[in-house]
């Protein structure tokens, strides 16, 4: 199963940036975004969540590049065209969960 997380990477230039990066089930790199990533969620919490993960890629080694496969940059898409849901809205959509009800 493919994971992923978020990683620093020192650009040629000497700035630093945060891309997704991508494993394969052994723990290899497997790919990451071109372009750096930067936190955004729908709601406060899922941005808190989002910027914990961003604080986590700070405690793991610096990549370059050099590190990821050869032809494995990838494109995200932007914020957009994302076809993702929060994670409440699958346990929903999956009938796991129940609608909160408004007060």
């Amino acid at each position: 199963m493919l994971s992923w997380n978020y990683r620093v990477f020192c650009e040629d230039n000497g700035d630093y940036i945060i891309r997704e990066v991508f494993y394969a089930e052994d723990g290899s790199i497997v790919s990451c975004t071109e372009n750096p990533v930067e936190p955004f969620r729908r709601t406060l919490e899922e941005l808190a969540n989002d910027i914990d993960f961003f604080k986590q890629a700070l405690t793991l080694p610096v990549l370059t590049l050099s590190d990821i496969p050869i032809g494995e940059v990838k494109q995200r898409t932007s914020k957009g065209d994302t076809k993702n849901i929060s994670h409440d809205d699958l346990l929903l959509k999956l009938g796991l969960s129940q609608p909160s009800k408004a007060n």
